[in-house]
C-alpha cells in the first residue's frame, strides 16, 4: 500500500489550536486542516505539547492523553527526527530563534519540501521554508 504524500507540516500551536480552538482559526486554515489531505506533524511536537501542559501554558478540558487521541487523526502522519533533520537545525539562518522545537519543525519542512502552517511570525519571517501563515486571535473569555 502506497503512503499518501504530505504537503503541509503543522506547527505545534497550529495543531493544538486546530484540535482545541478550531473556530479561532481563519477559514482558509480550517479548510486546509479539514480537507482530509494527509498532513504532517513532527513527533517532537508531542513532547512540546506535554511540556507546555506540564508548565501550565496549555490548559485542557480533558487529559493530555485525550488530546493526543483526538488530535492524532487518520489524516495526520507523525514525522520522526532523523540525522539529516538534526543537522538541518544547525543550518538555519543565524538570526533564526533558538527554540529547538521551532528549529526542528522548520528543518523538517525544509528537508522534506513541506509548507509549515503556523501563526509564528518568526518562522514566517525567517524564509527558511515555505510557510502558510495565519494571525491567531484566540477567542475572548466571556464573563
Amino acid at each position: 500500500m502506497e503512503r499518501a504524500a504530505v504537503r503541509y507540516l503543522l506547527d505545534t500551536a497550529a495543531w493544538i489550536n486546530g484540535v482545541t480552538l478550531p473556530e479561532a482559526l481563519p477559514q482558509r486554515v480550517r479548510r486546509l486542516l479539514g480537507s482530509g489531505e494527509m498532513k504532517g506533524l513532527c513527533s517532537l511536537s508531542l513532547l512540546e505539547t506535554a511540556i507546555l501542559h506540564r508548565l501550565g501554558r496549555l490548559k485542557l478540558n480533558g487529559t493530555l492523553a485525550e488530546l493526543f487521541a483526538v488530535g492524532l487523526s487518520a489524516d495526520l502522519r507523525l514525522l520522526e527526527l532523523t540525522p539529516a533533520i538534526a543537522v538541518g537545525t544547525n543550518e538555519l539562518p543565524d538570526d533564526f530563534p533558538g527554540d529547538p522545537f521551532d528549529r526542528t519543525i522548520v528543518a523538517t519542512a525544509a528537508l522534506l519540501n513541506l509548507t509549515v502552517i503556523t501563526a509564528d511570525s518568526a518562522i514566517r519571517d525567517a524564509h527558511a521554508c515555505d510557510v502558510e501563515y495565519y494571525p491567531f486571535k484566540p477567542p475572548r473569555s466571556r464573563t
